[in-house]
């Protein structure tokens, strides 16, 4: 398993490194820490599943009634 660091998981979701965090503090984003104060560390799971819970699907334009 394949670990990747903050700076390398913010580089893959096109994010800065504080919104990575705040995606983490959020529980928004799955991640592995030892313990308090020890680096923080994400695999592909975690960041396939965060893509997948952010996709967006196409959707048709609304029609405006008059």
């Amino acid at each position: 398993m394949e670990l990747f660091s903050r700076k390398q998981t913010a580089k893959m979701l096109g994010v800065s490194l504080s919104t990575l965090d705040n995606l983490r503090q959020e529980r928004k984003i799955g991640y592995y820490q030892k313990y308090p104060g020890c680096k923080v560390q994400f695999t592909q799971a975690h960041i396939d599943k965060y893509l997948k819970r952010v996709e967006r699907e196409d959707r048709e334009p609304k029609i405006r009634r008059k």
